[in-house]
């Protein structure tokens, strides 16, 4: 045991458990044959866990007094493991899916990678693994893909190693299983190195799983939810930081003021993007896809690298009270496209209505609409770029 302590100095095991007496004694005999440094987090067992945990020598055994959920058992663990002085925690679970033998890639991971979240890929393709388990692997992938840009293969594994220095400076809200998706997510947000390891998996047939699909997928797509619309309205140097605990401004609302402050800042700072941005939001704004034109100008924004939250914001300008003065616009400006006449009266009359005028009318609609879009657009971008760059100019320069 000592030259295993040793040779992974700072690093311990953390296992959560809630119920799982008749698998944890077998479990922690396993871990025992790779490291002493074991820390067991009884997240309220109602079962004889506690009389279980107490013959084992050598535990530190963490208590919460009712279940308060996974994620809660992970925070407590972290802040356990860093008071004692260990920079690394590797979570293991305590139903025996997890294999003690695949320990060692995690140190040699950590040791390599220290500041790296470690996450063990599990086989999932051999017989008998759990048919849902793979199409929820593949549905947590595609979010933290679309939420990080990072093409991961095990989002949804709970074998990890967490390096307690990037984890600890978060604000990680989450109690139950979503915790896992936001401790990812946001240390990727916040920079840290997420690296694989190849990994098995068991799942015994008297194993105790508390994992409750329709509840525990619902807290999931609500956190994915939450971090998508951050991902869509938040540039990624703002996400970057708004999640450490340095940077709490103290509530919510002086969050959230500082928040915006440093989307500002950013979304500023280049003119040519803020106004090509601006432009856009107009362009879709105008453009004849009514109930379409703020996604649309999101995911114009989202391919052409602009600011999405500035394009949606702009997408807006055909609000109720402007849809008259732009279906006016659009039509003086289409009849005067389609047949050179410029007529500001229309000579609408209702009574003289048919299917023919009502055709005509849409057709000079589309054609003027789409043509006030693209100068509306152009104009919105180019005086934007010119009061933007005139701002700069005139502001004073920090000395």
């Amino acid at each position: 045991m000592n030259k295993n302590e040793q040779s992974n100095p700072g690093i311990c095991v953390a296992i959560p458990t809630y119920n799982n007496a008749p698998t944890i004694g077998n479990v922690l005999k396993n871990i025992s044959e790779h490291t002493a440094d074991i820390i067991v987090i009884n997240d309220g067992s109602t079962d004889n866990t506690a009389d279980l945990l107490s013959a084992f020598d050598g535990l530190e055994i963490l208590t919460h007094g009712k279940n308060r959920g996974k994620g809660e058992a992970l925070k407590t663990a972290f802040s356990h493991a860093a008071e004692k002085g260990f920079t690394h925690v590797v979570i293991m679970d305590a139903d025996g899916q997890h294999l003690a033998g695949d320990l060692p890639k995690f140190f040699e991971a950590v040791r390599e990678n220290p500041d790296a979240l470690v996450i063990g890929v599990r086989d999932l393709a051999g017989r008998g693994k759990r048919l849902k388990s793979r199409i929820l692997r593949a549905n947590s992938n595609l979010w933290t893909w679309a939420l990080t840009g990072r093409r991961l293969h095990d989002t949804q594994s709970g074998f990890r190693a967490y390096p307690l220095e990037k984890i600890n400076a978060l604000r990680l809200k989450t109690k139950k299983y979503d915790f896992e998706i936001e401790s990812l997510v946001k240390a990727a947000w916040a920079g840290a190195p997420v690296i694989e390891v190849p990994v098995g998996v068991e799942y015994p047939g008297e194993g105790v799983s508390h994992f409750r699909p329709f509840r525990d997928f619902l807290l999931v797509a609500h956190l994915n939810a939450c971090l998508f619309l951050q991902c869509i309205f938040i540039p990624a140097p703002a996400r970057k930081v708004m999640h450490l605990k340095s940077e709490f401004r103290g509530s919510f609302f002086k969050h959230l003021k500082w928040v915006i402050g440093k989307v500002i800042a950013y979304e500023t700072s280049s003119p040519v993007r803020f106004s090509l941005s601006m432009g856009l939001g107009v362009f879709f704004g105008i453009l004849p896809i009514w109930g379409f034109q703020m996604a649309a100008a999101v995911l114009a924004a989202h391919l052409l690298r602009l600011s999405k939250g500035v394009a949606l914001a702009m997408s807006n300008i055909s609000f109720p009270a402007a849809i008259p003065f732009i279906l006016y616009a659009s039509l003086v400006i289409g009849r005067f496209a389609l047949y050179g006449d410029l007529d500001f009266t229309l000579h609408f009359d209702v009574a003289a209505l048919n299917r023919e005028i009502v055709f005509r009318y849409f057709y000079e609609y589309l054609a003027g609409s789409v043509i006030f879009a693209v100068c509306a657009g152009l104009a919105t971008a180019v005086v934007t770029f010119l009061l933007t760059a005139l701002f700069r100019l005139l502001r004073p320069s920090k000395s």
